[in-house]
């Protein structure tokens, strides 16, 4: 006779928590599995020192083991063995690669493959990153894909997964409410990390050729200063308008509110997303989207969006001008932004991937 456990053990890698869009991916899967699941058990594996005060009813297993680092080969695995799970999901490509039990990973996007940074720019370090991709994927039961750009993308380099990958797109954050305006002058907003494939320095590059023509006009950037990445501050040190250019560095969800709200748009020029997380935002705090053409981000903005191609200055300056001076289309912008949020929610991201857990239990 074969008994049926009533109640499982499910493993989350939050190692993560507090670190780009990943870390919101993880903060709020693991926000909303804990709200709506009461029938398994949940332990949160989490870098020593981690802030979990807001995570309860789980278990948590504090680890000595920085993300992308040797120790995710050895004292993580130790970590998620000790445990006897049932079911273990990776939230990110780096797994340790002894790892053999069943398993779920999170693949956000293929940025490394295409734009390896000044972290993975050596041959060893870029083969060390394809090794553990390929791991991953191969031992992995199944997979998630955050939209499917990146499904398409992993189909194209790793054709043997195809069989596993599921897409389940993010969710937005519910938390940001509208807050009264308090800045007057106009302003673009870029939200994000300062690597090479975010193209931050070909928006530096159009906001000054918008400058020239005496625009009333101011330009934020929002998003932890990366040493790897100096050229940002230079490029702003060296501008003509660098008292037009606001460095924030980072922001509180608070602050970032404020900032989308009182935004004339936000423009997003990335050459290579898997989701694109801060148009959404946006979206959802009245804030008009200007949107590379480039990837996933078309799929995840839709009609809610204007285009540019971000390999062209011209064109982003072209559709950033085309906004400035149409407010009916800024209007139109923001109430289409308005129905397009309501396609993502983390509560609907939490049980897409509960169901698929519950398949593998």
């Amino acid at each position: 006779m074969i008994l049926k456990k009533n109640k499982f053990k499910v493993g989350i890698d939050a190692r993560m928590l507090g670190y780009s869009g990943v870390g919101r991916y993880v903060e709020n899967l693991v926000k909303e599995l804990l709200l709506i699941d009461k029938k398994n058990q949940y332990v949160l594996f989490v870098q020593e020192g981690q802030d979990i005060s807001n995570y309860k009813n789980c278990k948590i297993v504090e680890v000595n083991a920085p993300i992308y680092s040797t120790k995710e080969q050895t004292n993580f695995l130790r970590a998620i063995n000790k445990e006897n799970l049932d079911l273990m999901h990776f939230t990110h490509f780096n797994r340790p690669i002894l790892y053999n039990q069943p398993s779920i990973v999170t693949i956000h996007d293929l940025t490394p493959l295409y734009f390896p940074g000044k972290k993975r720019s050596s041959f060893i370090e870029q083969k060390a990153y394809r090794f553990v991709l390929k791991n991953a994927l191969k031992k992995a039961s199944k997979i998630i894909a955050v939209s499917n750009f990146t499904k398409n993308d992993l189909i194209k380099n790793f054709p043997f997964a195809k069989e596993k990958i599921q897409v389940i797109y993010e969710g937005v954050d519910s938390h940001f409410a509208l807050i009264s305006k308090q800045i007057s002058k106009p302003y673009l907003l870029y939200v994000g990390i300062w690597r090479e494939h975010k193209n931050l320095l070909g928006l530096i590059k159009a906001f000054e050729k918008l400058k020239i023509s005496n625009l009333d006009l101011r330009f934020v950037i929002v998003g932890k200063p990366d040493p790897y990445y100096p050229e940002i501050p230079k490029a702003v040190e060296s501008s003509k308008f660098k008292k037009d250019i606001i460095l924030t560095g980072y922001v509180d969800d608070a602050k970032l509110a404020h900032l989308y709200q009182n935004a004339t748009a936000l423009v997003f020029p990335s050459f290579y997303e898997g989701f694109g997380l801060p148009g959404l935002e946006a979206m959802t705090l009245d804030c008009p989207v200007i949107s590379s053409n480039a990837t996933s981000l078309p799929e995840i903005y839709g009609e809610a969006a204007i285009y540019f191609d971000p390999h062209n200055i011209n064109d982003m300056v072209d559709k950033i001008l085309r906004l400035l001076n149409n407010e009916a289309l800024r209007k139109e912008l923001i109430e289409k932004g308005k129905k397009q949020v309501l396609k993502y929610s983390w509560t609907k991201t939490a049980k897409e991937t509960l169901r698929l857990y519950n398949s593998l239990l």
